[in-house]
């Protein structure tokens, strides 16, 4: 096996282990790839100003050209240090759903997280999604078909990320 760069997993503290970005990191790792977790805190999607500037300071530490695999669900916390970092790393979005469509969400609130999504996921190079039906969803967000890719959490999905990832 080729010598692998260090992926840079960025979710949120209290997320699940179980959710699609961490299944598909899980699966990376015991393929052999070397995975870095940084655990962000917050109450996300609902962030605060300390939550962003610690996800702000987290993606400062990263190497430049450093592969990063950013959760879905750290999105609004990570959207502004994504937008001063687009160049120098390499952004992978790992979206179960979109945050937006949550139906607790009040209409103003969903239009800014919409609005937030977009802008980040734009900043990508590639949007990994578990089901043709969210892939429509970023299609609906105006992201090019060839940066999203249905991708499953398990095995077969954590060879087809590291195709894309050696690509």
């Amino acid at each position: 096996m080729p010598d692998r760069p260090v992926l840079h997993h960025l979710s949120p503290a209290g997320r699940p282990a179980d959710g699609y970005g961490q299944n598909l990191v899980d699966a990376l790792a015991a393929a052999g790839w070397r995975v870095a977790e940084t655990a962000l805190p917050g109450a996300y999607p609902r962030v605060d100003q300390s939550a962003i500037l610690a996800a702000d300071i987290a993606l400062s530490r990263l190497p430049d050209g450093a592969w990063v695999l950013v959760d879905g669900l750290a999105l609004p916390g990570l959207a502004g240090g994504i937008a001063l970092d687009s160049r120098r790393l390499r952004f992978v979005a790992l979206v179960e759903q979109p945050l937006w469509r949550d139906p607790g969400l009040a209409a103003d609130e969903a239009a800014a997280l919409r609005n937030l999504e977009q802008g980040a996921l734009a900043l990508m190079r590639r949007v990994l999604v578990p089901s043709p039906a969210v892939a429509a969803e970023m299609a609906a967000l105006g992201l090019p078909g060839n940066m999203v890719a249905v991708v499953s959490p398990d095995g077969d999905g954590a060879l087809r990320l590291a195709a894309l990832l050696d690509a």
